[in-house]
């Protein structure tokens, strides 16, 4: 039976984003980076997830936090940007709080009769790590990590056992010019590999070798290196519904998070960030961050021009579906992962949609 692409206005309607954003940002875990980006007591980074700005801590006990990034006095964020603090200062009215979100000081709460400090605190958000990866979500009663990705942090650590020992060694950000879905389901097919990605498909990978085990909300992606695999090991990736993917990335073993950050209907962030064994010699250490570099010259710059001319046609009356390439098998060719991607995010949404339709008019 064929199966068909979901209709065009899912894709261009900003009505659909705003219900993504309670129904799928608001509720599955969001990566917000390595530990390594908090590797001391005071260490803190913010990040956006859709609409909620988020602040992530380590305090002086070592435990990581995160909270949403709204000073609980006039909502003003009390804190931007990434560094080290021991206390963080809103800059409207200077209520202060710890590392663990508690309330330090709030200028003249003295004469405030009935003020409680102990009462008051940044509002946390839920918290888990998975193979040194930092993941938050605003949904308190969602499952834990292990539970939404069963197998995966056991699968990454095997293959990868000093993952959380890891350090950044390249990132950049590309600005994708379409809806997030558009980005989500190019990474998640190699059908266009040989025709768009000629760098990576000569140099890198073996096109033909590609495979993908689907699972609930994971899709495992396998490509064979071309040449010195021994050295370098093949790309095994982890696709973790809905936007984030952990890469075993084959140029001395490396690691690349790959994260799709919804930023609006038709404005989507795509972020690199690659990860290196911090022993590795000063060599191979030039080698995996030319090849970054490389990478993300040809692949990604193809990519973000596929995804843009992408979004121009959904937008032509001309087209609403298209039909997927579902064979019996999953094949290089083939679009599998397109499909369950897109029957994921049908359920995620449906009781919204399903509430707005009996709303009257």
């Amino acid at each position: 039976m064929n199966q068909f692409t979901m209709p065009s206005r899912f894709y261009t309607d900003a009505a659909y984003f705003d219900v993504e954003k309670g129904q799928i940002f608001h509720k599955t875990w969001q990566d917000v980076g390595h530990i390594s980006s908090l590797a001391k007591p005071g260490d803190f980074l913010t990040v956006r997830i859709a609409d909620e700005n988020i602040l992530i801590t380590r305090d002086e006990e070592g435990t990581l936090h995160g909270f949403y990034n709204v000073c609980r006095h006039r909502a003003h964020p009390v804190a931007s940007g990434c560094g080290n603090k021991r206390l963080f200062v809103c800059p409207y009215h200077a209520w202060s709080y710890r590392l663990n979100g508690k309330l330090q000081a709030a200028p003249n709460s003295e004469n405030v009769g009935g003020f409680c400090k102990s009462d008051i605190a940044l509002t946390e958000v839920r918290l888990e790590t998975l193979a040194g990866f930092i993941f938050v979500n605003l949904d308190k009663d969602a499952k834990s990590l292990n539970e939404t990705y069963p197998g995966v942090e056991e699968a990454v650590l095997k293959a990868c056992p000093n993952l959380p020992e890891m350090e950044l060694a390249f990132e950049d950000r590309f600005e994708h010019r379409c809806n997030w879905e558009v980005s989500l389901e190019n990474f998640n097919e190699c059908y266009h590999c040989a025709v768009v990605h000629k760098f990576l498909t000569t140099q890198l990978y073996a096109a033909e070798t590609y495979r993908a085990d689907i699972s609930g909300n994971v899709v495992k992606h396998f490509l064979a290196r071309i040449r010195d695999r021994e050295t370098h090991g093949d790309l095994h990736c982890w696709y973790l519904w809905p936007n984030v993917a952990i890469e075993l990335f084959p140029m001395h073993r490396s690691v690349s998070l790959r994260h799709i950050s919804a930023d609006g209907p038709v404005s989507t962030t795509y972020s690199y960030s690659w990860f290196i064994d911090p022993n590795l010699s000063e060599e191979a250490k030039a080698e995996v961050n030319s090849l970054c570099k490389q990478y993300v010259e040809t692949t990604a710059n193809e990519d973000a021009e596929i995804v843009e001319a992408v979004q121009v046609g959904l937008n032509s009356k001309a087209y609403d579906t298209g039909p997927l390439m579902i064979s019996e098998e999953i094949t290089p060719s083939s679009e599998h992962a397109i499909a369950h991607f897109q029957a994921l995010h049908r359920d995620a949404i449906a009781p919204a949609l399903a509430e707005a339709e009996q709303v009257p008019a």
